[in-house]
């Protein structure tokens, strides 16, 4: 005896089509979101270091003054700061400006296996790592009593600016 079911349904081939298309659209759109999200989570990246490294700058000016202020006697609190109306550059350790040229890049410093801290390297080892981040310096006088000190820092087709205003508050 043979039985026929002719109220059995299958896809058809439009049904597939349509449900693959669907399926592609999904996946693109989730691929999509997870790349953009990939590139601002690198942008952001950039941004959080050269807004570190601007205040690095600045911090590294206040070091300059504060050390002039313990020197005293002939010293200023500006010695060594005026030469930099054309752009100075310097790493945290530097206790002097170095007049800005073309721009160094900074490298992550590596030691003992451990990246350590942004510097400028002359001779870096096969470990240090060049980064795309170049950091300018720029004091101006405003008083006697008054700098304003400018940090812009370049990488990749961008630029981060910080500007503070420093006193001689002594």
């Amino acid at each position: 005896m043979k039985i026929s079911n002719h109220n059995q349904r299958g896809f058809t081939l439009l049904e597939m089509v349509v449900s693959v298309a669907l399926i592609t659209v999904g996946t693109l759109g989730v691929f999509s979101a997870v790349t953009k999200y990939s590139q601002y989570t690198q942008q952001s990246k950039d941004n959080f270091t050269a807004v570190y490294l601007c205040q690095e700058g600045i911090e590294i000016v206040k070091n300059i003054r504060d050390t002039n202020w313990i020197i005293g006697g002939a010293t200023t609190w500006k010695d060594g700061l005026t030469i930099c109306a054309s752009g100075c550059e310097a790493d945290f350790e530097d206790t002097v400006l170095t007049p800005w040229t073309s721009g160094s890049d900074l490298y992550i410093e590596y030691s003992a296996g451990q990246p350590t801290f942004y510097r400028y390297l002359a001779s870096p080892t096969s470990n240090d790592v060049k980064t795309p981040y170049k950091r300018k310096i720029i004091i101006s006088d405003v008083s006697a009593d008054e700098i304003h000190v400018q940090v812009d820092v370049y990488w990749d087709s961008h630029t981060m600016t910080v500007k503070e205003n420093l006193y001689n508050w002594k």
